[in-house]
C-alpha cells in the first residue's frame, strides 16, 4: 500500500451524529473534514485536495447521488463512497451511471469493514493522482489496426448480440453467448474488452462471475444490459463486480451506444495504464457459489492471464 499518512477524506452527512461517528473512527488516521450538505462539501472539495469523500445518500437539497457526480466534474481522480439506510434502486443505478462509485455501504455498517474500504479507496486515489491522464487522440491512435474491438454478450435472447451490433457498426466486432459457459468459452480464447450482460444468464446470477473476471482481468469492463433488477443485486453489482454501466431495455439506440463506447475507452485507459485498475478493485464476495458448474467456470477464469496491450 502506498504512504497515506496525509490523504484528506471527507465525510458529508445531514446527521451530526454520524459525523461525530466519523470523527472518532476515523482520527488520526487521515487529514480529515466534515460537511453536513453537498453545497458545503462541494465548497471544500474545490478549495483543498481530497482523496475520497464518503457520502450519505439521503440528504436535503442535494442527494448523495447527486454530490458525487458533481465531484467528480471537480476532480475525477477522487474516491467516491455512498453510504445509505434504505434500498433506493433509482439512486444505486444512478450511482453506477454518474457517480462511479467505489463501493456502496449500507447503515448501519461494521466499523472494520469501513475503515477497510476507505483504506483501499484512499490507496487508489493516490496511485491514479500519480498518473498522467491520457488524452482521448493517444487511445484512438493506440488502437490496433484492422481488428474491430471485440464485445462479448451475455443474454439468454439468442438475438441480443445482433440488435447490439447493428447500433455499433463494423468497427466492433460482437458475439453472443446465451449460458456462462460459452461465455467463458469466448473469454479464454478472444480479446474481449467489453462484456454486456443480464443479470442472470440461464436462471445463474452473473455477478460472481464478473467480480471474478475483474480479479483476474482487470482492464475487462462490464456492462449490465437489464429490464429489471432490484437494490439488493444492483448494490452486489458494485461493490462485487465494479460494473461500469447500466443500460435498460428495451434498447434505446443511442443511449446504447454512448454507454458502450464509453465503456470501450475505459478499457483503453485500463490496458495504457493497468495502475488505474485499483480504482475498480472488487469486494470479496460472501454469497455462496450458485451451483458446482459455475464454481468450475470461476476455477477456469482464475487461470486466465491478462493481455494488457501498452502504449508505443
Amino acid at each position: 500500500m502506498s504512504d497515506t499518512s496525509q490523504a484528506s477524506v471527507l465525510f458529508v452527512d445531514d446527521d451530526p451524529g454520524i459525523l461525530a461517528t466519523m470523527r472518532m473512527l476515523f482520527r488520526g488516521r487521515y487529514k480529515t473534514h466534515f460537511a453536513n450538505s453537498g453545497s458545503e462539501a462541494l465548497q471544500i472539495v474545490r478549495e483543498q485536495p481530497v482523496d475520497v469523500i464518503v457520502s450519505d445518500q439521503r440528504m436535503p437539497a442535494m442527494t448523495g447521488v447527486e454530490l458525487l457526480r458533481a465531484v467528480r466534474g471537480v476532480n475525477e481522480n477522487i474516491m467516491r463512497i455512498l453510504l445509505t439506510g434504505y434500498s433506493d434502486l433509482t439512486s444505486i443505478v444512478g450511482s453506477i451511471n454518474d457517480g462511479e462509485i467505489f463501493r456502496f455501504v449500507n447503515k448501519p455498517w461494521d466499523n472494520e469493514e469501513l475503515l477497510q474500504c476507505v483504506a483501499l479507496a484512499v490507496d487508489a486515489a493516490k496511485i491514479s493522482a500519480s498518473i498522467e491522464p491520457l488524452p482521448e487522440e493517444t487511445l484512438e491512435a493506440a488502437k490496433p489496426a484492422g481488428h474491430a474491438t471485440r464485445i462479448l454478450v451475455m443474454d439468454d435472447d439468442a438475438g441480443m448480440a445482433a440488435k447490439i451490433q447493428d447500433i455499433l457498426g463494423p468497427e466492433f466486432q460482437v458475439s453472443g453467448a446465451t449460458t456462462l459457459a460459452a461465455a467463458v468459452d469466448q473469454l479464454e480464447s478472444d480479446d474481449v474488452a467489453v462484456v454486456i450482460s443480464e443479470t442472470r444468464v440461464q436462471s445463474t446470477p452473473v455477478t460472481s462471475l464478473l467480480g471474478k473476471l475483474k480479479l483476474h482481468k482487470p482492464e475487462l469492463v462490464s456492462v449490465i444490459l437489464t429490464e429489471r433488477t432490484d437494490a439488493h443485486s444492483a448494490i452486489e453489482l458494485i461493490n462485487q463486480g465494479q460494473i461500469f454501466r447500466m443500460i435498460s431495455k428495451p434498447l434505446h439506440d443511442s443511449q446504447a451506444r454512448i454507454a458502450i463506447k464509453s465503456a470501450v475507452r475505459q478499457h483503453q485507459r485500463l490496458s495504457h495504464a493497468p495502475q488505474l485498475t485499483k480504482r475498480y478493485e472488487v469486494a470479496e464476495s460472501r454469497e455462496p457459489v450458485a451451483n458446482k458448474a459455475t464454481e468450475g467456470l470461476l476455477d477456469r477464469i482464475r487461470g486466465f492471464r491478462s493481455r494488457l496491450r501498452t502504449s508505443a
